[in-house]
């Protein structure tokens, strides 16, 4: 008898567990920052021992590779854009500090975390949030999160979780000492994370709350879960297990530590995909991940700190090296510039689709089709059962969403994109196979197999060093040459008339607000000691 029960209570396990997988799938969204095109290891044709993305390789080998995946070539509007579902023409197409005083996405705009909620979904964000925090409502928690641990602005000291303050110019002085930090960004869905600050490098208590997001999830519900990774913004700043692992490279210290900081960023996602799976969630998962633009390419300005090993965990002293000079150590080669430049390496990003959703005939692929980072907006809100139409901004008489369903095309169903156009900024139009700019285009080189390197200092030859003047428009087939190499418009002036036309009609609904930074804002943050909404 006690066998037999054995046997029945064993053979009833699939039937309970099938009960409890969600009818609507789990979505795992990956923002990483700054992510060079040469830095991941599926970009690379002969492979680099200094490029080391076994997990991400994997994913993209049982997923779909994203070769056309468009983004700003800053962070505040490529995340705004997600977040709402416009392009950032129609949200915002410049960085927007914490203390915007009106707040990055306007107020009234629905945010994906309240579309995925009206669909039953549990909602958690871990990471870089760079999207405004002028009220509560601004907020991850405001925009329909559950849950979320984050720093508000573009980037934060990695062990005291201090505000950047941006790039120095040959500083010899970590601008953050013990006892000087400045405002910490460090926020816990409605509070600061006083008492999260300084326990530990930043990447490991995002990897410890989304573990316990994870295994304290009900797993008959769907989950919507992003992780915006810290990974690999400025300062640049690695554990000392990762900056030892690369020990090897000797001639520039930042091509070092950012190559420590994306195996980090690699072993991160190992530690959630594992976790899925051992959970049973994986299989019924669509992963997304995108950069939120190229890599930053800017000089050295000086290059890095390089510090013993031993600090204390609140502080950034004494933790090996730490660069912030310049904006340098990333790799978009062989595409053109980086981050900020409105080449393709600046918005042309690391992109792919993984995870047990994706159909198998579909897994292993490669697309060229375009897709804004946008479009996840209404292809999230499909899956999740959910009208995206946004009615609360249409009251208001804000912008409505641009975001067009991709699920067809990830399936496999079409295999045209239903996106063939994208007005990037008022100078920058995308229109299927053509690329077309009016003004000058910054950065307007290439890197190599490595860079930067010795002879990129020695030499001071910084991509950032040049730029490309076109005063009468320049054009490009981003299709046939993605590298940018040649312009084209001198030879095809039917087309530079044609998109010169279609530039200046969609340039009619760009929509622009003042980010001015609020006084209110600095002085509420001085006296508390944390960055936090400051408006009711």
């Amino acid at each position: 008898m006690m066998k037999l029960t054995c046997v029945m209570l064993l053979l009833l396990l699939p039937a309970v567990a099938a009960v409890t997988q969600p009818s609507k799938p789990n979505i795992l969204m990956v923002i990483v920052d700054d992510f060079g095109w040469a830095d991941a290891g599926w970009h690379r044709t002969t492979p680099s021992p200094e490029v080391v993305t076994p997990t991400m390789n994997e994913l993209v080998q049982n997923g779909i590779e994203l070769n056309r995946h468009y983004v700003h070539m800053m962070c505040t509007p490529t995340r705004s854009s997600f977040y709402s579902g416009r392009l950032p023409v129609h949200v915002l197409t410049q960085l927007a500090n914490p203390c915007d005083k009106n707040g990055a996405i306007p107020r009234n705009m629905t945010g994906i975390g309240l579309v995925m909620k009206k669909g039953g979904y549990a909602t958690h964000h871990v990471g870089k949030w760079d999207a405004g925090m002028a009220t509560p409502t601004h907020t991850p928690k405001g925009r329909g999160f559950d849950t979320s641990l984050n720093y508000f602005g573009h980037g934060n000291w990695a062990w005291s979780e201090a505000e950047w303050g941006g790039s120095n110019n040959n500083r010899s002085i970590l601008p953050v000492m013990p006892g000087n930090h400045g405002v910490i960004d460090f926020y816990d869905t409605d509070h600061p994370a006083k008492d999260l600050n300084g326990t530990g490098h930043e990447e490991y208590l995002f990897r410890d709350r989304i573990q316990s997001i994870l295994q304290s999830h009900d797993k008959s519900q769907p989950l919507f879960l992003v992780y915006a990774s810290k990974l690999c913004h400025y300062p640049l700043q690695a554990p000392e297990e990762y900056l030892e692992k690369f020990s090897f490279i000797k001639d520039d210290n930042n091509r070092k530590t950012y190559h420590a900081m994306v195996n980090l960023l690699d072993d991160q996602l190992a530690n959630i995909t594992g976790t899925m799976k051992n959970l049973g969630m994986w299989n019924n998962t669509l992963m997304v991940l995108s950069s939120d633009n190229g890599g930053f390419v800017k000089s050295e300005n000086g290059g890095c700190q390089t510090m013993p090993f031993g600090g204390q965990p609140g502080e950034d002293l004494n933790h090996g090296i730490a660069c912030y000079n310049g904006e340098a150590g990333a790799n978009n080669f062989p595409l053109r510039a980086g981050k900020y430049s409105q080449f393709e390496g600046g918005i042309r990003v690391n992109a792919f689709v993984s995870g047990g959703l994706i159909p198998m005939n579909m897994r292993g692929t490669k697309t060229s089709e375009i897709i804004h980072i946008a479009d996840w907006y209404h292809t999230f809100a499909s899956l999740a059962g959910v009208d995206p139409t946004d009615t609360e901004a249409a009251k208001a008489n804000l912008p409505p969403i641009d975001s067009i369903d991709m699920w067809p095309l990830i399936t496999g169903k079409i295999t045209t994109s239903p996106r063939s156009t994208i007005l990037v900024t008022s100078s920058l139009l995308i229109h299927n196979q053509w690329k077309y700019c009016e003004g000058n285009m910054i950065e307007a080189s290439w890197g190599g197999y490595q860079y930067p390197n010795a002879s990129t200092v020695a030499d001071n030859n910084y991509i950032s060093n040049y730029q490309l003047k076109c005063p009468n428009g320049c054009l490009f087939d981003v299709a046939s040459d993605m590298t940018e190499q040649e312009d084209v418009a001198a030879q095809n002036q039917d087309v530079v008339k044609m998109m010169s036309a279609l530039m200046d009609q969609l340039k009619k609904s760009i929509y622009s607000v003042s980010h001015a930074d609020d006084p209110a804002c600095h002085a509420a943050a001085k006296e508390s000691g944390f960055y936090a909404p400051w408006l009711p």
